[in-house]
């Protein structure tokens, strides 16, 4: 009889651990973040939402409006709207554009309530010669200490061959953040356009990521 306690008692413990990873798994939202001229629906985007969908995380998509003349206001406003929690169970991927446009976002809010972590593809905070009517986003005096302090976990990833963002523009970025930087030979701007439809590297960074908080 003690030993037919002592069994159920043993599945008992497995089972609520199982019930407590499944909760924690459910209780993690990823939001993506655009850039410019970019939607929802393009590049890699709804593929990653998709995939970590699968893990069991709420995913969502922030619907960045008027991509194609964006306003820092406007952007951060979706932000405010759209993101509906900010913990240590909440994680961010952010590309291009939407990348100073997160961390503006993150500034705003207590360094003392972390966030699990954010990946940065192809981030910049510097101006792009090519496209002055970005400079409105750049924000030289961010608060990059602050920003370390909401995520354990900070990733970087930028390729050499990238010709919209400077590759030295994201190395310097993930510097000042204190980030892991990832290159990829060549990834040039990570857009449908090349090749990008899928990004299995995000993929497993966010995994790893989301692991890591988790522990």
């Amino acid at each position: 009889m003690n030993k037919l306690i002592g069994l159920l008692l043993t599945m008992a413990a497995v089972l609520s651990g199982c019930s407590s990873s499944s909760t924690q798994q459910s209780n993690r939202h990823i939001y993506i973040v655009h850039g410019y001229g970019a939607s929802p629906s393009e590049h890699w985007f709804a593929w990653l939402k998709s995939e970590m969908e699968k893990t069991g995380a709420t995913v969502s998509i922030i619907d960045l409006p008027t991509p194609d003349d964006p306003q820092p206001q406007a952007w951060q406003r979706a932000l405010e709207t759209q993101v509906t929690s900010l913990d240590n169970n909440t994680y961010f991927v952010a590309h291009s554009l939407g990348s100073i446009t997160l961390l503006r976002f993150l500034e705003k809010h207590p360094a003392n309530a972390p966030i699990g972590g954010y990946i940065l593809v192809s981030g910049f905070n510097e101006r792009l010669s090519t496209l002055p009517q970005l400079d409105r986003f750049i924000k030289p005096d961010i608060d990059y200490g602050k920003l370390v302090q909401r995520a354990s976990t900070r990733v970087v990833i930028a390729a050499p061959d990238d010709n919209v963002v400077p590759y030295r523009f994201s190395q310097a970025l993930a510097k000042s953040l204190d980030a892991r930087f990832i290159t990829v030979e060549q990834g040039n701007h990570f857009l449908a356009s090349d090749g990008f439809t899928e990004f299995p590297l995000v993929l497993a960074e966010l995994k790893k990521v989301v692991a890591a908080s988790g522990r």
